[in-house]
């Protein structure tokens, strides 16, 4: 139910970015974007436009609010997390396909209206460049020789954690690596993106454009270092180890989602600002006419332009060229990524809420316990104690699966220290056994079936405990 009660809110916030983005009016130069259609400023008020920009509000209303209700099985479905899981996907899925085709909906209603009175913000099919841009288009953005250093750190990381045999080491440090190579790879694909020309002054045109190409990879390169330099500083440190090591990695967590936005925003006001001053100086700025090129208004598919990075037409940051084959590439690895990633955490979340856990001692005096994900064997000699408790101390998860019901893996609580739990929460007597370097920590769902395999570990004993 926790989990619950914390899902709720993040996707109904989700919901709503989403949704009410679609009817924003992001200016652009010359006009407006009206789901997904560039409007002559002097058009955007007419009442065909307003009337259907009423009319998706409506429509955007129920869609949230239905969206909203959806959501509320999730209660139903609290007690295994694995359910929980799934239905969370297939309603976010659901919710994004479903918004995707309103907005659709709306964008063709407003290209038909563009159509009918003949607007247009500019010339079509115009490609300008400005010679002094090209010959600085890779200066405007640093050099990706800089991407060696966080490289270097996180083959280090995994170096070092490989030589000290530290799972959580290899771990980071792979992650790391991967996260250098692909903002490497971003940094390439952001320097062969072609420069934009909004005016008949070089200084202009260069100011916009060094504004936007030094934030981003700036940015590239920051994300790929804190991540480098963060898995250094917590393999050596032993974070993992230390209670606030949850808060410190949501933090970091954060700092990556929240910079880009913030760059974005930044480079967007920036680049707002020069055109204000182009206006203010009575240049004359280029009107280009490029719906043709935003398929539904989202995605750029223009095969004249050999970007595989371009500004958005519509918010803030960056989206792919679909018409280059290393985008399609890219969206296929990555949408490979997430499936893989989607599906393992889920096959691994149903084996964990269906099969329990048990545990059993052998003939042989192993102790065997079986877990889909978390199995352990020992031996009855290694037992140093063996005690029924009440109440555990508090932890925290370093390597396993924790929900309302049940914790399963590994943890380190409070005067313990390292503890292998396979328990039912909230279902005392639990099991605890303490071996020489860890404790086991182990109870049934039913009481009773508790105290049995109590007697049964206790009575094979070869000594008295």
């Amino acid at each position: 139910m926790t989990f619950v009660l914390i899902l709720l809110p993040v996707c109904l916030i989700f919901l709503l970015v989403v949704q009410l983005s679609y009817g924003t009016r992001p200016n652009i130069t010359g006009g407006v974007i009206i789901f997904g259609i560039g409007i002559p400023e002097y058009a955007s008020q007419a009442e065909e436009l307003k009337s259907l920009r009423a009319s998706f509000h409506r429509s955007n209303t129920f869609f949230i609010i239905i969206g909203a209700l959806a959501i509320l099985p999730l209660f139903a479905l609290s007690r295994y997390f694995s359910l929980v899981y799934m239905y969370w996907w297939i309603w976010m899925g659901i919710v994004l396909w479903a918004g995707y085709r309103l907005f659709s909906k709306y964008h063709r209603a407003a290209a038909r209206i563009k159509r009918a009175h003949e607007w247009s913000i500019g010339e079509r099919h115009v490609v300008r460049a400005d010679t002094t841009l090209i010959f600085l288009k890779k200066k405007m953005s640093i050099s990706p020789i800089w991407f060696i250093a966080p490289f270097l750190i996180a083959l280090a990381v995994m170096f070092y954690a490989w030589r000290s045999s530290s799972e959580f080491g290899i771990v980071m440090g792979a992650q790391a690596t991967g996260m250098t190579l692909l903002f490497f790879l971003l940094s390439l694909a952001f320097r062969r993106m072609r420069t934009k020309v909004y005016s008949d002054d070089s200084t202009i045109n260069e100011g916009l454009n060094r504004a936007q190409r030094r934030y981003w990879s700036m940015l590239f390169l920051a994300i790929a270092m804190l991540d480098a330099v963060f898995a250094a500083a917590a393999t050596l440190s032993g974070l993992d180890t230390l209670a606030h090591f949850g808060a410190v990695w949501h933090t970091l967590i954060a700092i990556q989602a929240v910079a880009p936005l913030a760059v974005a925003w930044y480079t967007d006001r920036k680049m707002n600002e020069w055109s204000r001053r182009l206006v203010e100086a009575g240049g004359q700025p280029f009107y280009t006419d490029d719906d043709e090129y935003w398929i539904n208004g989202i995605t750029y598919h223009n095969p004249n332009d050999r970007s595989m990075l371009v500004p958005k037409r519509a918010g803030l940051g960056l989206t792919l060229n679909m018409a280059m084959r290393g985008s399609k590439v890219l969206i296929g690895v990555i949408f490979t990524l997430v499936f893989m990633f989607i599906a393992g955490l889920g096959i691994f979340l149903v084996r964990e809420d269906w099969m329990v856990p048990r545990l059993m001692v052998g003939t042989d005096g192993i102790v065997h316990v079986q877990s889909p994900s978390y199995g352990y064997s020992f031996s009855l000699d290694q037992i140093r104690e063996l005690r029924l408790e009440n109440e555990l101390p508090e932890g925290m998860r370093t390597n396993g699966v924790a929900t309302d019901t049940y914790a399963r893996g590994h943890f380190r609580l409070k005067g313990w220290g390292n503890t292998r739990a396979y328990i039912f929460k909230h279902s005392p007597p639990y099991i605890v056994i303490r071996l020489a370097e860890e404790y086991i920590v182990y109870n049934d769902r039913n009481a009773n079936d508790t105290r049995q395999t109590f007697e049964e570990i206790r009575g094979k004993l070869p000594i008295t405990h």
